[in-house]
């Protein structure tokens, strides 16, 4: 967020902003403050409407997938993979 000498919060979010708390500001968790200033943004930028309705939903979508389960012994292989890999040589 752009701040003035005062360090008080001006009305300005710059579109680098926007994206950095894009996954905040849809899980409100950005704070009402920086929710109203992306919301504000968002009214008069298309290309970070465009953004957040794609971050948006391909959230959505990720969350409708099913969950699955490892196989045990698929789960126990790539751990002592991952394992061994971190071993010095």
């Amino acid at each position: 967020m752009t701040e003035n000498n005062t360090d008080e919060p001006t009305s300005e979010i710059t579109c680098r902003e926007v994206a950095e708390w894009t996954s905040a500001y849809l899980d409100a968790h950005a704070g009402e403050d920086r929710n109203l200033l992306i919301s504000l943004h968002l009214a008069g930028c298309a290309g970070c409407e465009a953004y957040v309705k794609q971050i948006a939903c391909v959230r959505d979508l990720v969350g409708s997938l099913p969950e699955t389960a490892m196989i045990p012994t698929l789960s126990d292989t790539l751990r002592q993979a991952l394992a061994a890999r971190r071993r010095p040589q």
